[in-house]
């Protein structure tokens, strides 16, 4: 169920290498907004490098397809659902390299490699302030 107070952005990239930087930097303005600090941030930013090239494993110059991104904004909360739309499959070594990588970087987070689907959450750290 979607809460009313979630904000959705929906963001659509040609699934190539130049264009993850859109979904990055998007990430990264829609973070410090919801309130996060610098180091949570250059967190969120690594985690969905990573999350990028999970999806965009196995794609070549030939294979015309995109990305579909949808942000979601929550009382500080971030969640990026990201999908492939040709549907194909993404390696497990990609899987593994984030789980390696960027696992840690965020509070929770999902792949399936048999549809080419990533989900990553982050939640700012509470300073006490």
């Amino acid at each position: 169920m979607i809460d009313s107070d979630v904000s959705e952005i929906l963001l659509r990239i040609p699934a190539r290498p130049p264009y993850a930087r859109l979904v990055r930097v998007g990430a990264a303005a829609l973070a410090l907004h919801q309130g996060m600090g610098f180091s949570e941030i250059d967190d969120l930013r690594l985690a969905i490098d990573e999350a990028m090239i999970v999806l965009l494993d196995g794609l070549d110059d030939d294979h015309d397809t995109d990305i579909d991104i949808v942000f979601r904004v929550d009382e500080g909360r971030l969640e990026l659902e990201a999908s492939r739309r040709d549907g194909d499959s993404v390696g497990e070594a990609a899987v593994h390299r984030f789980d390696a990588i960027a696992g840690g970087l965020v509070d929770d987070y999902d792949i399936d490699p048999a549809r080419g689907w990533v989900r990553l959450r982050k939640t700012p750290v509470d300073t006490g302030d």
